[in-house]
């Protein structure tokens, strides 16, 4: 684990609570726009794992507040929740969901999964996190399993990387580590795996291209 990422997960630790806090708040600022983007997001993962099985075995890593990994429960699939700082733990219990805590940099995959989600975690890897994140996942994916991720778009910041701690719904009162990624990087990264790109799209912000979003397949 590299020494940025390490901080990064102390940071969240200690004031996990404060995220889940001001997530709330913000999206109360507009519920309606807050429910439309989350509608948005379940979509995008039904069709990206429309092809597992109902009952299959999904782990997401990071779950945060659990709403993803308690929709894809609804839809019958076998979900494993996972996160590291305690508060996070504590939300997804209040999901009615059973939450592992799960380092993915320093904890190995215990079974294998047909499909991992890995929502807003890139954001906290340096590129050499994201390599061997990208390995450990392929080698706990099943044939044909599908992994979804995102990362944020380095065309639509002035730095490589920064400790900073965002306003509103990511605020939470400490710097944390980000990295980002251009999609010429990325693809690079990937094509020294042995993923096959089943999508690409980019998304969010004013210019919707803040994210870049990956579903691979293995």
């Amino acid at each position: 684990m590299s020494v940025e990422n390490k901080k990064t997960l102390e940071a969240y630790d200690k004031t996990a609570n404060i995220y889940l806090a001001n997530s709330i708040e913000h999206d109360r600022l507009d519920m309606k726009k807050a429910r439309k983007k989350q509608e948005k997001l379940w979509q995008f993962i039904e069709e990206s794992f429309k092809n597992l099985p109902v009952g299959s075995d999904i782990i997401e890593i990071g779950s945060a507040d659990g709403v993803n990994a308690k929709h894809l429960k609804e839809l019958g699939y076998n979900i494993t929740a996972s996160d590291v700082a305690e508060a996070f733990l504590e939300a997804l219990k209040e999901q009615g969901l059973n939450p592992v805590k799960f380092n993915v940099l320093e904890d190995e995959f215990k079974k294998k999964y047909f499909g991992v989600l890995c929502w807003r975690v890139f954001v906290h890897f340096t590129r050499e996190d994201a390599i061997k994140v990208l390995g450990k996942i392929y080698d706990a994916l099943e044939d044909n399993g599908i992994l979804i991720f995102n990362a944020i778009n380095r065309e639509t910041r002035t730095v490589d990387s920064e400790w900073v701690d965002f306003p509103g719904e990511y605020h939470m009162g400490i710097d944390r580590y980000y990295n980002y990624y251009t999609k010429e990087e990325l693809d690079e990264i990937i094509s020294h795996t042995k993923y096959k790109i089943e999508h690409f799209h980019k998304e969010g912000g004013d210019e919707k291209n803040k994210w870049l979003v990956y579903v691979l397949k293995k």
